[in-house]
């Protein structure tokens, strides 16, 4: 591209083609021609704003993510030329937003219109999960299960593609998304056996009350409330999490604000609870065997699990086997996204049941909530269990700050990392055909294509303590290939080892520990589970 062909007049109305159209066109090549030109940067982001201005519904949410993309870029090549004056406004300006430009705040703007990218992410998915409609609240449980139990478990998720992220609603609701899963149960020390790592007991107690316990690795949480205590106090202690802090106990407490069994306005929680359990009072465990943040889908599923204990508490349908799906998974995202919890659509469906583990999904473009049609993968598990090893690399993923890189890739259409997101695509589709015809060798092969591009896309999702999982010439002779499940930084490995060498590979991970920063890593024994969330009653 260049000027004398396009003419810096013509770029505002190319930039809004690009945007409406969806197109893969990377727009730094379209601003590279604005360089040096205050003015025409003005006039871009006056036609940007306009056409923001013009956009409606979820059009609006969806091309304004990309727009702030722009705006963010513009402002830093506007800052540059080191001029002050009136800026423009735009329609998805936040107040810090207008804020900065009321001040002349050229500098803060770029930062701030990423922020904003997050916000209308947020803001999508909220208004997508809110025209579900509302489930009918809880109103009184049923005289026939005061004595009874509710207890879920569940399994994790093991991400083996995500066609890169994917799964973010944004490139769905867009292109389309695609993932490729497996249900499975751990065996940590002092247990015999695999079994499912997250359970949730519910039960209601003869005496009024509110007993809360999380009993989770990493961190325990615990909360009584009584009737006699004041009812300011039991609302204040009840939504402490609503001001930071509180993670152990905050998806327990929001699902019981989520199913209509505590309210918002009334104060007296333990009152409330008395009300629904006619007079007795109310105890909800819920118990983890591994870390949140490991990649496995954890915090995910557990809202789910949680719900589907709940909401059994409450005889709703949904915690029926014919009516979790797709119902279920669709809360527990609303419930996670009310607490500030950003997750893909395939997290907590990575646990859902059926006549496979493995789980081969796609959600078709749209401007609702994405849908995902679910095809079970059908697999030798014996054959998969002796080629693919899960390592627990032990070491801790950082949260995701500012602006999500593989969201930025996407965004951009950044030419030297775009294109490596629709690659992924293309390798997903081969993964899912290798491991449905036990072809172990050249899933170890796209697995380690696929992490290769997920390095391209978020270079933090690896460091050379990470690498040397993927390039250790002892390891590598023993194993086909693999990658990081989940968003990489740390967590769990997914290695593919050579016909008949298992034991010496798991061997030589073992020894891993010996160096520093693998002091807290281990061999992870697994087995595959399409049971789902089971839940019983006793």
């Amino acid at each position: 591209m260049s000027e004398q062909k396009t003419g810096t007049r013509d770029l505002p109305g190319l930039l809004v083609r690009i945007i409406d159209g969806v197109q893969d066109q990377d727009h730094q090549e379209v601003l590279a021609l604005l360089a040096g030109q205050p003015q025409a940067i003005v006039e871009v982001l006056e036609r940007l704003g306009g056409y923001a201005d013009s956009l409606q519904g979820s059009a609006r949410l969806l091309r304004g993510m990309r727009i702030c993309r722009i705006q963010a870029d513009l402002y830093r090549q506007l800052a540059a030329c080191g001029i002050g004056g009136a800026l423009p406004a735009c329609g998805l300006d936040s107040e810090e937003i207008l804020g900065f430009k009321q001040q002349g705040a050229l500098d803060r703007l770029p930062a701030a219109y990423e922020g904003r990218i997050n916000q209308l992410q947020r803001l999508d998915l909220h208004q997508s999960l809110e025209a579900l409609g509302a489930l009918a609240p809880a109103t009184a449980m049923a005289p026939g299960d005061y004595g009874r139990q509710f207890v879920v478990e569940a399994p994790l998720r093991l991400g083996i593609s995500s066609a890169n992220a994917s799964d973010n609603h944004l490139r769905t609701k867009e292109q389309g998304g695609k993932t490729l899963n497996a249900g499975i149960d751990l065996q940590v020390e002092g247990e015999i056996a695999p079994a499912p790592p997250l359970r949730v007991a519910v039960r209601r107690l003869p005496a009024p009350g509110l007993v809360l316990r999380s009993r989770s690795t990493g961190f325990e949480g615990d909360l009584a409330l009584s009737p006699g205590e004041a009812p300011t106090a039991q609302h204040e202690r009840f939504f402490a999490y609503r001001r930071g802090g509180d993670e152990s106990l905050r998806l327990i407490k929001q699902a019981l604000v989520h199913v209509g069994i505590a309210r918002e306005g009334d104060e007296d929680i333990a009152g409330q609870v008395a009300a629904y359990t006619g007079g007795g009072g109310l105890e909800v465990e819920t118990r983890s065997k591994v870390l949140q943040g490991s990649g496995l889908g954890t915090s995910s599923i557990l809202a789910a699990a949680i719900l589907k204990a709940l909401y059994r508490l409450a005889g709703h349908p949904i915690a029926t086997p014919e009516g979790e799906y797709p119902a279920l998974y669709d809360q527990s995202l609303l419930l996670e996204q009310s607490v500030g919890l950003n997750s893909g659509w395939q997290d907590a469906r990575g646990a859902c049941g059926g006549p496979s583990a493995v789980k081969d999904f796609y959600a078709p473009p749209t401007l609702g909530l994405p849908a995902p049609q679910v095809r079970f993968v059908a697999i030798d598990e014996a054959q998969f269990a002796g080629r693919v090893v899960l390592f627990n690399t032990g070491i801790a993923r950082l949260a995701t700050r500012g602006l999500n890189m593989v969201l930025d890739a996407y965004l951009s259409r950044d030419g030297g990392r775009y294109p490596a997101i629709r690659e992924s695509l293309a390798i997903h589709d081969q993964m899912v055909a290798a491991l449905h015809g036990g072809d172990y060798a050249l899933l170890g092969q796209l697995a380690s294509h696929y992490w290769q591009l997920r390095c391209i896309l978020d270079p933090g999702a690896t460091n050379p303590l990470i690498q040397q999982l993927f390039e250790e010439p002892q390891l590598s002779q023993l194993c086909e290939g693999g990658l990081l499940t989940g968003a990489g930084g740390g967590g769990f490995a997914l290695l593919i080892c050579r016909e008949g060498q298992a034991s010496a590979l798991k061997e030589r991970l073992r020894q891993l520990r010996r160096r520093p920063g693998y002091e807290q890593s281990g061999v992870v024994k697994y087995r595959l589970n399409r049971t789902g969330l089971r839940l019983s009653e006793r």
